[in-house]
């Protein structure tokens, strides 16, 4: 800051409005790594065991990919994005928590990491980015 309170010029074309808040990122980076674990396990399973064992390994990881998916669509502007990331997140915590005792990928990875998407996009900035003000 200057010494009579202005602040300095950011430079052009440099505004925060439309920058992702910290939470939303975080979601979104939580929710494409554990679709990337997903397809690496899936890969994994396909290649070492067959066809079958990677189906039977994808089948809990689909909620998984499905969130990934709606994660890359973060930068859209809706509630319904985020409503249908934290409903999806839900999906796969319940959806993935058989697979603690049963010894399937993702274990208690999927449940942790769903949690932690629905605490993040549950929070105030994660509002305020997918429903501005002005709308």
């Amino acid at each position: 800051m200057s010494d009579v309170g202005i602040p300095p010029d950011q430079g052009s074309g440099v505004d925060d409005t439309y920058r992702m808040p910290r939470a939303v990122r975080a979601a979104q980076l939580i929710a494409v790594l554990m679709t990337l674990v997903g397809a690496l396990c899936t890969a994994s399973s396909g290649w070492l065991l067959g066809g079958r064992a990677a189906i039977m390994t994808a089948v809990p990881l689909l909620p998984s990919f499905m969130l990934g998916l709606v994660a890359l669509t973060f930068q859209s502007v809706g509630q319904s994005v985020r409503i249908g990331a934290i409903l999806l997140a839900a999906l796969n915590m319940l959806w993935t928590v058989p697979s603690i005792t049963d010894g399937h990928p993702p274990g208690p990875l999927g449940p942790i990491s769903s949690l932690a998407v629905i605490v993040l996009l549950f929070r105030r900035e994660a509002r305020d980015w997918f429903e501005p003000d002005d709308w």
